[in-house]
C-alpha cells in the first residue's frame, strides 16, 4: 500500500514539480530570507519526479540525474535573485520551465522506453547552464554584496565538480581511470574564472566565458574518451570557442 501511495506520488510530481519551482520562487520574492528554504524544498520536491522519471528505481544513473537537475535549479534561483527586470525574469522562467519538462519527459522516455532521444544532449545542456548561472552568480554576488571572491570560488569549484560526475555518469563514462579527470574539468574552469574575476567585466559577460570554458574543456575531454581526438575535430572546436570569444568580448559592452 505505502509503496503504491508513493507511486502516485511520485507521478504527481513528476508533471507538478516545474510549477511548484515556480510557485516557490514567487514565495521567496514575498520573503527573500526564504530562498534557501525554498532551495531546499525544490530539492525535495525533485526526488518523486526524478524517482518517477528513471521507472520507479534507485541507482547511480538516478543519484546523477537528480543532481544535474539540483545543481541547475539552485544555481537558477541564485542567479534570478540577481535579475531586477520582471520582462526578463518571465522570459527566463519560461524556458526554464520548458526546459525542465523536455529534461524529465526525455529522461523517462529514454530510460523506460528505451527509445532513441536528445536526453544525453539535453542533460549536457542543463551542466552548461546551471554552469553558466554558478559562474554568473558568483560574479553578481561579489560585485553587488562586494564579498571576497575565495569562498565563492570554492563553492563553485565544489558544485562543478560533483555537476561534472553526474554528467559522466548519464553520458556512461564511468570507467574507473577516468574519474581523475571530472575534477580536473571543475579545476581549470575555476581557474579562468578566478582569472575573470581580476577583469572589469559585467557578470554576464563573465558568466558567459566560464561557460564557454567549460564546454569547451568537456567536449575536449569527450573527444578523449571516444578516441575521436581528429585533427579537423579539434580545429573546429578551437575556431567555435575562438570565434565565441571575440563575439562575446566585443558585444561586452552593450550587456
Amino acid at each position: 500500500m505505502l509503496k503504491k501511495n508513493f507511486a502516485i506520488l511520485s507521478s504527481l510530481f513528476f508533471w507538478l514539480a516545474p510549477l511548484l519551482f515556480y510557485f516557490g520562487w514567487r514565495i521567496a520574492v514575498i520573503y527573500p530570507r526564504s530562498l534557501w528554504i525554498v532551495v531546499i524544498a525544490a530539492c525535495i520536491i525533485l526526488i518523486p519526479a526524478v524517482y518517477e522519471a528513471v521507472g520507479r528505481r534507485f541507482s547511480w544513473l538516478a543519484a546523477a540525474i537528480f543532481v544535474n537537475l539540483a545543481v541547475l535549479i539552485a544555481s537558477f534561483y541564485l542567479f534570478i535573485s540577481l535579475i531586477a527586470s520582471p520582462w526578463v525574469l518571465s522570459l527566463l522562467w519560461l524556458i526554464m520551465l520548458w526546459h525542465l519538462y523536455r529534461y524529465l519527459l526525455f529522461a523517462k522516455r529514454s530510460l523506460t522506453a528505451n527509445q532513441d532521444n536528445h536526453f544525453i544532449p539535453i542533460a549536457f545542456a542543463s551542466s552548461l547552464a546551471a554552469s553558466f548561472f554558478a559562474a554568473a552568480s558568483l560574479f553578481g554576488l561579489q560585485s553587488f554584496l562586494s564579498l571576497s571572491p575565495w569562498p565563492l570560488l570554492a563553492a563553485l569549484l565544489v558544485l562543478l565538480a560533483i555537476n561534472t560526475q553526474a554528467l559522466a555518469i548519464i553520458q556512461g563514462w564511468q570507467h574507473r581511470r577516468y574519474r581523475i579527470i571530472w575534477p580536473f574539468i571543475a579545476l581549470f574552469t575555476v581557474e579562468i574564472t578566478m582569472m575573470l574575476s581580476l577583469l572589469p567585466l559585467n557578470y554576464l559577460i563573465s558568466g558567459i566565458l566560464s561557460a564557454l570554458a567549460y564546454y569547451s574543456a568537456v567536449n575536449f575531454t569527450r573527444l578523449y574518451l571516444e578516441n575521436n581526438l581528429k585533427r579537423h575535430k579539434i580545429r573546429n572546436y578551437a575556431w567555435f570557442t575562438a570565434i565565441s570569444l571575440a563575439i562575446i568580448l566585443l558585444s561586452a559592452r552593450w550587456l
